[in-house]
C-alpha cells in the first residue's frame, strides 16, 4: 500500500526551526544508539536544507528580476517629441 503524503506550508523561519529539531532528534537518536531512527531525521534534515536552499535561491532571482525591471523603467527617457 502507498503511504499517504500531506502538503504543508512553512515560513523560512519555521522551515530553519524544524531543521534544527531535526539535528537534535538525529543527534538523540545517535546517543540512545537508534541508528535507522538517526538516519531516518538525517535524510528528513537534508531535503529540508534542500528545500530551504531552494527557497532562498528564488528569492534572489526574484530581487534580481525586480531589481532589473527597475533599473530599465527608470533608465527609460521619454523621446523629445514626448516630453
Amino acid at each position: 500500500m502507498k503511504e499517504s503524503t500531506a502538503t504543508i506550508k512553512l515560513t523560512k523561519s519555521e522551515m530553519e526551526w524544524t531543521i534544527i529539531a531535526l539535528v537534535w532528534m538525529e543527534k538523540s537518536s545517535e546517543e540512545f544508539r537508534r541508528p535507522h531512527d538517526a538516519s531516518m531525521f538525517k535524510k528528513l534534515r537534508k531535503d529540508f536544507v534542500r528545500i530551504k536552499e531552494d527557497i532562498i535561491h528564488g528569492e534572489k532571482q526574484l530581487e534580481k528580476k525586480q531589481h532589473s525591471k527597475k533599473e530599465v523603467s527608470s533608465s527609460q527617457k521619454p523621446c523629445k517629441n514626448c516630453s
